[in-house]
Formats: C-alpha cells, sequence, structure tokens
C-alpha cells in the first residue's frame, strides 16, 4: 500500500534530499551506524519538508530494501555487488517511489533517479538506471505470498532476515509471523506521554488540536496519546511542560511494577520509563542510571522539563556502584537485539544475527545478576528486552533465576488493557502497527524464613 509522499517532493530542494538519502543508506550499511541519528545529521540545512522527506526515503528504502533489490535483481544486466557506487541505492530510493509514494508521476520518479545517476557515474549509469526502473514498470508488482508460503518467500516479500521468519513462524505460527512481518513495515507514529502535573489527558487533547496537532488517546496506557496529524514539538503544550515524547512500551513497562516509594531505572536514558513510574503513581521518586553522561543530560533536561522528581546518575551496568540489597523497586530494560522495533530501527534488519542474539544474552544474564544484587528482600524487578527472542529472554530468566537464592519469578497483574499479553510472570506484545514489540519478566527476592528458634 502507497504511504503519503511529504509535501516537498516537487520542491526544487527535494532533489538534495533524494541525494542525502543515497548518501545516508551507504553509510548505515557500510559503518553501521544507527539510521535515525545520521538522518538527523543529514537534514541540517533543509527545509522541515524536505527533512521529513529524507527521513521517509532512508526508513523507507530499509524497511523494504530486501523486496526492492529483489525486484531490482530480476532486471538489472548487472549484478546487484557489482553495481557502481551509489546506483544500488539510486535504484533503490527510485524504486521505492515508485512503490510506496504516491503523489510522484512514475515519470518524475524515474528521471529523478536517471539524472542522479548521471551526476553520479555518467552517461552508461544514467542508461541502467533508466533500464532497470522502465524495466519494472512493465512488471506486475509483487503480491503477498499465499496461506503456506515458505519462511524465504515471506522474508523476500515482508524484507526480513529469512532465519528471523523461520523461527518466528517456528514459535508464533504463521498467522502471528504474517501479522508481525507487516506491522514492522508501518511507519511508527510519535507517542506522548501526559505530565498531570501540569494537565489531563482530556485537556492536552485540545491543547494541541488547538495548535494543529491531533492526537488519538492511547487505549494501553492511561496517560498515552498519539499524534496522528501535525507536529506536537511545534506546539506551547511541549515547551511547557505539560508532555514528554515516549513510546509506549516505555510507558507501560512501569505499570507491571507493584507501586513502591523509589524507582530505580537502570540503563535508564533518556529517561522515559523513569518519567512515566512517576506519572503514573508507581514511584514517589527515581533513580535513573545510565553509563552514558551525555545521555544522562537528556534524563535531567526531560526532569527539569517536567517538573519529575527523576534523579540522573552515572553506574555502568558490569560495575554498579550501588548498596547491595538496597532497593524495593528495580526496573533492566536491557540493551538487546531490538527484534521487536524493525518498525522503528530498520537498519537492525542487517545485522540481526542468531549467533548475535546468543553472545547478548551472555551479557543480559551477568547484567540481570547485578540487577538482582540491588534488590532487598522481598523487593521486585522487572526485566524486559524490545527482542521477541527468547534467549535473551525466558533463558536468561531461567539461569538467573537457577543461579541466585531467593530471586523467584513472579505473577504479572497488568491493567485489564494488557491482561490478555500476560502469562504468568511473563508479558509479551508484539508490533501492530500501534507500537514496538517487547517481552518483560515480573521477579522477586523473597524474605527469607526466619530460622527456628529451640526451645
Amino acid at each position: 500500500m502507497k504511504g503519503r509522499t511529504p509535501p516537498s517532493t516537487r520542491s526544487p530542494r527535494a532533489a538534495t534530499a533524494r541525494t542525502r538519502a543515497v548518501d545516508a543508506l551507504r553509510r548505515i550499511l557500510e559503518s553501521g551506524r544507527p539510521a535515525a541519528p545520521l538522518v538527523g545529521e543529514l537534514s541540517r540545512g533543509l527545509s522541515s519538508a524536505d527533512s521529513d522527506l529524507l527521513r521517509e526515503l532512508v526508513l523507507g528504502v530499509l524497511r523494504w530494501k530486501a523486496a526492492l533489490d529483489s525486484e531490482i535483481a530480476a532486471v538489472s544486466r548487472i549484478p546487484l555487488p557489482k553495481l557502481a557506487p551509489n546506483l544500488r541505492e539510486i535504484l533503490e530510493v527510485g524504486l521505492y517511489q515508485l512503490r510506496h509514494l504516491d503523489r510522484v508521476p512514475p515519470y518524475a520518479a524515474v528521471s529523478e533517479a536517471v539524472t542522479h545517476a548521471r551526476a553520479s557515474g555518467g552517461e552508461g549509469a544514467s542508461k541502467l538506471v533508466n533500464g532497470v526502473l522502465r524495466g519494472i514498470l512493465l512488471q506486475p508488482p509483487p503480491v503477498e505470498p499465499p496461506p503456506g508460503a515458505a519462511a524465504e518467500a515471506l522474508a523476500r516479500f515482508y524484507s526480513h532476515p529469512a532465519f528471523l521468519v523461520e523461527r518466528w513462524l517456528a514459535r508464533f505460527g504463521p498467522e502471528v509471523t504474517r501479522r508481525v512481518l507487516a506491522a514492522d513495515n508501518v511507519p511508527p507514529r510519535l507517542d506522548l506521554l501526559v505530565n498531570p502535573r501540569r494537565t489531563t489527558r482530556d485537556a492536552l487533547v485540545a491543547a494541541l488540536a488547538a495548535g494543529g496537532v491531533e492526537a488519538e488517546r492511547s487505549d494501553l496506557t492511561p496517560l498515552g496519546l498519539t499524534a496522528v496529524g501535525g507536529n506536537p514539538l511545534r506546539t506551547p503544550a511541549f515547551s511547557g511542560g505539560h508532555f514528554s515524547i515516549q513510546d509506549l512500551g516505555a510507558q507501560i513497562l512501569p505499570l507491571l511494577l507493584p507501586p513502591g516509594e523509589l524507582f530505580v531505572d537502570l540503563a535508564a536514558a533518556p529517561g522515559g520509563k523513569s518519567i512515566s513510574a512517576l506519572a503514573h503513581g508507581r514511584a514517589l521518586r527515581t533513580l535513573a542510571l545510565d553509563a552514558s553522561l551525555a545521555r544522562l543530560l537528556r534524563v535531567s533536561e526531560n526532569a527539569r522539563r517536567l517538573d519529575a522528581r527523576a534523579f540522573p546518575a552515572a553506574a555502568d551496568l558490569s560495575a554498579l556502584p550501588l548498596p547491595a540489597g538496597g532497593f524495593d523497586r528495580v526496573l533492566l530494560d536491557a540493551p538487546c537485539s531490538g527484534t521487536g522495533t524493525l518498525r522503528k530501527n530498520p537498519e537492525i534488519r542487517y545485522r540481526v544475527t542468531a549467533a548475535a542474539i546468543e553472545r547478548l544474552a551472555g551479557k543480559q544474564e551477568r547484567w540481570l545478576a547485578a540487577a538482582a544484587g540491588l534488590l532487598a528482600p522481598g523487593g521486585w524487578l522487572l526485566y524486559s528486552t524490545c527482542s521477541l527472542e527468547p534467549e535473551e529472554n525466558e533463558r536468561v530468566v531461567e539461569r538467573v533465576c537457577a543461579a541466585t537464592p531467593g530471586l523467584v519469578a513472579a505473577p504479572i497483574e497488568p491493567p485489564p488493557a494488557l491482561a490478555p499479553f500476560a502469562s504468568g510472570a511473563r508479558l509479551r506484545l508484539f508490533p501492530d502497527g500501534r507500537m514496538d514489540g517487547f517481552t518483560a519478566h515480573l521477579l522477586r527476592r523473597v524474605i527469607p524464613a526466619p530460622e527456628p528458634v529451640d526451645p
């Protein structure tokens, strides 16, 4: 299904956005850099509309790259790995516009790609790009594989790693797997967390509407909104601290812990989960820990703007300078493979491997063991990842519980809207077009029984 092309598509500077998109794609795939920060850097000097076009082209191509490359390879006389520098990316950007964006006539998308190829590689390059794109236009667009299709066909159509599709089919079944694959290709919208110290959700919806921003209420969190039109960051409500930008998943996680006085958020930056815990009354104050001082500055800035009692502190998960057994509410949202976030971070598709998942699982075990050491008797620990893989979730929890005396899995009692996603001590949400996927486990350090006293 085609998406809406940003209004700048025909602007004089749109060619600059497309040129930068090609540059970004090469750098992301060659250097391993995350896409979003690089796109932000390359947006400097562009208008707001052209920045939107740049982001759409880069993230869109990354979401659909395998499918785009399959079409290109079927027509190109030169194998993709042997194409001259930039030509593969120029073809991908051009084909993405043809297949997924409207308001750009096919002849215009082809012409722009040909002009870019000529500037990049001369007349021969322009003729190749022209021939490939016009040849593709003569072919019918790809169609969704039929029921029972093999993992390879699904992986190619939905542009996902084949090994992930194979394991998801085996674990989740074909219906859930197809839903996840489709959801991963839906561009995310901006989620907001209402600051109850400054306003209410209904009042904020009205205030945003007055500023030209349409926002929908989330049915998963009581303070969540999703912006479906306009830019909430350009409204007085944002500068006035009436809301923060926060994914629904980050808003949900603190709701899975019983309320307490002090909430300790490990690997906290940019502080969303700490602020959510305060907003939802899960804590009176939060300690937001992270190893990065630069990221902790964002925690501090957000807390100050929102007037939130979130206190940032530098700490390394591998060597926590904190008192053992000193806290009764701990959240560890562990660094992970991110297989639940492929819609937001589509570049992960081209980096994740089974071996990388196994390596991360070893680190996650060490981090979770360190987090468990912070728990006071009777304390609660929520372990979460934005991964759907058992190696990073169930198996990590099983191993750490087995090696840690007194650490046990505890049933999650989520808010009613989240109850269908909970099973015992685990809650799992799949990507569904509204939010990313994640897995969470609730653990508790049981209070040792008193030693028997001799009469």
